[in-house]
């Protein structure tokens, strides 16, 4: 019985942080902006130049648990906003540069990011809203046909 018990538990943590610590999974967040890309190329990464050159200059910094002491530096993730009345249904790839210390949301986009959330004729909107409900996940950045 102690064997089971044991068992099933060891089972439980194994289920528990492999749901936790999922790579690829589709997160719930928030997101926001900066009004100049160039603060994310001047960022952690220290990209420099370089980084307005990465993904079309859809950039973003990240939080902590997704920046991971920098070992994040240049992964890309597809983003989508979830209101479906003005943000598009494909949303946008951005690449990691710089670390977010906000709590308020996991990322923050450069404002060419955040704008490309929208459908048509809605991007000025998006950015009065500031914040926005996101669900996002890591791609790899090799598989251009990845979606959410």
């Amino acid at each position: 019985m102690a064997f089971f018990l044991v068992s099933l538990f060891s089972l439980f943590l194994f289920l528990s942080s492999s749901a936790t610590a999922c790579d690829r999974c589709l997160h719930q967040s928030k997101a926001s902006f900066f009004s100049k890309a160039s603060s994310l190329s001047a960022g952690a990464c220290d990209y420099a130049e370089l980084a307005l050159s990465l993904s079309a200059g859809n950039l973003a910094a990240a939080v902590p648990s997704i920046f991971k002491d920098g070992a994040s530096c240049g992964a890309c993730f597809q983003i989508r906003c979830k209101d479906p009345k003005v943000c598009s249904k494909s949303g946008t790839r951005v690449v990691v540069t710089d670390l977010n210390r906000d709590n308020k949301t996991d990322f923050v986009l450069s404002s060419r990011a955040f704008q490309s959330l929208a459908v048509k004729g809605k991007a000025q909107y998006l950015l009065k809203l500031g914040i926005l409900d996101i669900e996002y996940k890591r791609y790899n950045a090799n598989q251009f046909n990845q979606k959410i």
